[in-house]
C-alpha cells in the first residue's frame, strides 16, 4: 500500500505543503525503528495520528511494535515525544520518494 493511496491532487502540492508563515512543510516518513533500545513508554502510540505503532503483550511486559509503516503521515511527532531520541534517535525518517 502506497503512502499516497487515496490522495486526490498533485503529489508536489502535498510534499511541499504551505505553512501559515509562507514557508513549505516537507513531511518525513518513518522508515526504520530501533526496537532494541525502545523502552516501550507508549508516548509514540499516543501522538501518532496514523496508527503506525501498537502495544503487544510479551507476557511479563508490553512492547511497542510497528503496526504499519505505510500509515505514517510524516509529521515526526513520535520522534518529538520519544525520551530516548535525545541520545539514541530510535526513529529514522526520510522524505517521500517520488
Amino acid at each position: 500500500m502506497s503512502i499516497m493511496k487515496g490522495f486526490e491532487g498533485d503529489v508536489e502540492s502535498y510534499v511541499n505543503a504551505p505553512r501559515r508563515s509562507g514557508g513549505k512543510w516537507v513531511p518525513h516518513f518513518l522508515v526504520e525503528f530501533d526496537q532494541e533500545n525502545c523502552i516501550s513508554c507508549g508516548r509514540c502510540i499516543k501522538v501518532c495520528a496514523g496508527g503506525v505503532y501498537t502495544l503487544e503483550d510479551e507476557g511479563d511486559k508490553m512492547i511497542v511494535r510497528i503496526e504499519s509503516l505505510d500509515e505514517c503521515i510524516g509529521d515526526m511527532s513520535c520522534e518529538k515525544v520519544c525520551p530516548k531520541n535525545k541520545t539514541m534517535h530510535l526513529h529514522k525518517f526520510a522524505p517521500l520518494a517520488r
